[in-house]
């Protein structure tokens, strides 16, 4: 009989692509904000899971106090924070680690540094051979960018050896570079756009709108993609744009999904849930002043 292999046993050891949660980002962003006033630059761990294709999810993180892997307290935090971590959630464990580019070195600077190896290796020796140890570098000096430089590297083992039977010679890492995106929920994505398209000012920041607003901004957004995607389809019927398998299997995927109606039982679906959305408001509204005025007559009595 076989024995039964563990789900580690069909995990890669190396990485073909990131995806990148934005709470991982605004983590990151804020371990810089807060940093001390003699540290250059910040480092954290980072927490996740691995794909069977090789994805590396990037889910969540923490920070550490300090970037010197000499300090016995650096182990000891480490240590402590993982333990928390898996008690919380026993499905995300350690991915990597991740780095910000110091206050004063250039913009969009996306080099792998010498003082970054040790950290590197300690993380490798937590990671062991089971996953992929990624390192994140996060260019956090946004005063003067116009986007946030993210990009992503694993490390092999440089290895020199004379012929096949004499020993190998260790001359370093080598680090290669990872495709990384920021992914996101549907449901996540509202949160996402509103802080990256709105800018925080004096009055505390922009409003999020009412449920008529964002219905309106969502036709808006939909009418757009239309208009994109029929213009992409007469350029490749004109023979202007060259033709993409890929782009016309995702079009034929989403035209199927549309149910066949007319237009009289679309508009009418489309007025009864505006109806029915219009009818929550209203009681939403009803049942608020009701409660500001019980409210009122507590503090009354």
């Amino acid at each position: 009989t076989m024995d039964p292999l563990s789900k580690q046993s069909f995990l890669p050891k190396s990485a073909t692509s990131c995806s990148l949660h934005p709470v991982v980002l605004f983590e990151i962003l804020d371990h810089f904000t807060r940093r001390n006033a003699d540290q250059s630059r910040v480092v954290g761990a980072l927490l996740g899971n691995v794909n069977a294709d090789g994805t590396v999810n990037l889910r969540n993180s923490f920070p550490m106090p300090q970037d010197d892997t000499n300090v016995p307290e650096f182990d000891q935090f480490f240590e402590t924070m993982s333990q928390l971590h898996r008690k919380v959630n026993m499905r995300e464990h350690l991915v990597g680690w991740y780095v910000t580019a110091k206050a004063d070195e250039e913009v969009n600077k996306d080099e792998v540094g010498e003082d970054d190896l040790p950290l590197q290796a300690f993380f490798e020796s937590k990671i062991g051979d089971k996953y992929p140890c990624v390192l994140l570098r996060v260019d956090a000096n946004i005063q003067n960018a116009e986007h946030i430089g993210v990009c992503t590297f694993t490390s092999a083992p440089l290895v020199l050896r004379g012929d096949k039977n004499a020993p190998e010679k260790n001359l370093g890492r080598c680090f290669n570079r990872v495709p990384c995106a920021v992914r996101t929920y549907e449901a996540e994505r509202i949160g996402v756009d509103f802080v990256t398209q709105n800018t925080i000012g004096q009055g505390g920041g922009e409003e999020l709108g009412s449920d008529l607003e964002k219905l309106e901004s969502c036709i808006n957004k939909l009418t757009m993609m239309m208009d994109t995607t029929l213009e992409h389809v007469d350029g490749v019927i004109e023979g202007k744009i060259p033709a993409d398998n890929r782009i016309g299997r995702a079009l034929a995927e989403a035209v199927a999904a549309v149910p066949p109606l007319s237009p009289a039982e679309l508009e009418g679906a489309f007025s009864k849930s505006l109806q029915d959305l219009l009818m929550v408001q209203y009681l939403g509204s009803i049942a608020q002043a009701q409660l500001c005025f019980w409210q009122k007559l507590q503090s009354m009595q």
